[in-house]
C-alpha cells in the first residue's frame, strides 16, 4: 500500500510539473472588425510604467552642518550636529563615514560623502566631504521636487587645522 502512494504522488508530481510544458494551446483567431479598437498599439503599452518611489539611504548632511563643523571638537559634539555615522570600522576607529544616496524615479543617481577623522584624544583633527545641499535644496529633493543642485559635483574638500585657521582669519576679518 505504501509502494503504491509513494508511486502515485511521485507520477502526480512529474506530471505537474512537466505538464504545462508539453501543451501547445493556441485559441481560435476570430476577426470581428467591430472589436479592433480594443487591441492596443504597442506605443500606447510602452508609455505605462509601475510607480518607483524615490529611494533615500543614509545621512543626509546639509552645507549648513558642514559650516558648524571646527577642527577640535568632541565626537560627542560631532554625532550631535550629524547625528550617529552610517559606517563605523572597527578597524579605524578615529573615522566615521556619513554617506548618502538617493536614487530619484526620474534623473540621475546621487551619493554624497562626508568623512570625519579625529586624533588620540577624540577630537576632530580633519574633514573630507563632496558636494552638499543646504538645507531648502534637501527638502526639496526629500519631497520630489526638481532642484538647482549640482549633483555631479564630486570634487572632495579636505579641511584640516591648517585650512580651518585660514578660513577662521578671513571669515573674521570680513567682519
Amino acid at each position: 500500500m505504501l509502494k503504491k502512494c509513494i508511486l502515485a504522488t511521485s507520477s502526480v508530481a512529474i506530471l505537474s510539473l512537466t505538464g504545462c510544458s508539453s501543451l501547445n494551446f493556441s485559441m481560435p483567431t476570430i476577426s470581428m472588425p467591430s472589436m479592433d479598437w480594443l487591441s492596443l498599439p504597442d506605443s500606447v503599452t510602452n508609455w505605462i510604467e509601475p510607480y518607483r518611489p524615490d529611494v533615500h539611504q543614509g545621512n543626509l548632511v546639509t552645507n549648513e552642518q558642514i559650516e558648524q563643523l571646527h577642527v577640535g571638537m568632541t565626537q560627542m559634539q560631532v554625532q550631535f550636529l550629524l547625528g550617529v555615522p552610517l559606517l563605523r570600522d572597527m578597524f579605524h576607529q578615529n573615522r566615521w563615514d556619513y554617506v548618502y544616496y538617493l536614487n530619484p524615479r526620474g534623473g540621475d543617481t546621487q551619493k554624497r560623502r562626508l568623512t570625519v577623522f579625529f586624533d588620540e584624544t577624540g577630537r576632530l583633527a580633519k574633514y573630507e566631504y563632496t558636494a552638499m545641499p543646504n538645507e531648502t535644496q534637501a527638502d526639496q529633493m526629500i519631497l520630489g521636487h526638481d532642484t538647482d543642485f549640482d549633483t555631479k559635483a564630486s570634487e572632495v574638500t579636505t579641511v584640516d587645522q591648517a585650512s580651518q585657521t585660514k578660513n577662521d582669519i578671513e571669515r573674521n576679518a570680513a567682519l
